[in-house]
């Protein structure tokens, strides 16, 4: 087996473990879904950084209590991570890649699934996944994260105007599934996070999941290792104010640095290996040729 397909193989099994039914990037021809070729969204979700954002946007998602308990609750990643991970990664795929009716189907069977994720915390504060205030929460520290990860790793990051563009084709995936008064520019999402730090809250639970989510996962030792890496360069992709939060903030600069360093190398090497074939049959969908990164 070649260096490019052992690559290629590692990370499909990772991000292709499991898949919501109906995900496909074939059909309708000529149908652009919700986005399209050249959008901000087509071109962020396209390359391997993106992959780094996903993870760093799970670890801040922690810090938002109900949340965490919720999906504690209702979920199985302690038990079976990968496929987890795939589920979430053919959600994000779907809808950004799929043809319209495809993108709206996967958005249907996620807003089913979230209305039995509902409940009481022990402390008495609610929880609901169908809540507005909820989804913009999960979907905005995806996009945060996927737009930092974007700017530090890409080869050929998109510049200001272009992330607002990002920010306001992803909020219309956070309005499918429910929510309203989505931040939609780079100057709306600081203020929600300016908004939303005094709620924020680090608990025994959301201790237990920023450790897990950290650690390695995976059945055979290349998959630990490779997410044990993704784990320690999505933590420096934290927000300092959040990494503060979570005891995380390194007592040097090495820290960061060897982090940034294995970022480099880890993108590098996926762009070397990984053939992105979901995007490739996005772009032959709309008959758009596709050049790789």
């Amino acid at each position: 087996m070649n260096l490019r397909k052992q690559i290629d193989d590692s990370y499909w099994g990772m991000l292709a473990a499991a898949h919501l039914p109906g995900e496909q990037y074939t059909e309708p021809v000529g149908d652009p879904g919700l986005f399209g070729p050249g959008s901000a969204v087509w071109y962020v979700h396209g390359d391997v950084s993106g992959v780094l954002g996903g993870v760093s946007g799970l670890l801040l998602g922690t810090l938002n209590e109900p949340v965490t308990h919720g999906t504690n609750q209702h979920s199985n990643y302690l038990q079976d991570p990968i496929r987890r991970l795939g589920f979430t990664s053919s959600f994000v795929s779907g809808m950004s890649y799929a043809a319209t009716p495809v993108a709206e189907k996967l958005a249907g069977i996620v807003r089913t699934m979230h209305k039995r994720v509902h409940g009481t915390m022990p402390d008495g504060r609610p929880y609901s996944a169908t809540s507005s205030a909820d989804i913009i929460w999960t979907g905005i520290t995806q996009s945060a994260q996927a737009a930092k990860a974007h700017q530090r790793y890409h080869p050929k990051p998109l510049d200001g105007k272009g992330l607002d563009e990002y920010f306001a084709q992803y909020a219309v995936v956070s309005e499918m599934l429910g929510a309203t008064d989505v931040p939609k520019s780079r100057a709306d999402v600081a203020d929600y996070f300016a908004m939303m730090r005094p709620r924020l809250t680090v608990s025994e639970e959301t201790l237990e999941a920023i450790g897990f989510l950290r650690g390695p996962v995976g059945g055979d030792a290349t998959t630990r290792y490779s997410t044990q890496v993704i784990s320690r360069v999505a933590t420096d992709l934290l927000p300092s104010w959040a990494k503060r939060l979570l005891g995380l903030s390194p007592r040097t600069p090495v820290g960061p640095l060897a982090a940034r360093a294995a970022g480099y190398a880890l993108t590098r090497t996926l762009r070397f290996g990984v053939h992105q074939r979901i995007v490739e049959e996005a772009h032959a969908r709309v008959g758009v040729p596709y050049t790789r990164p």
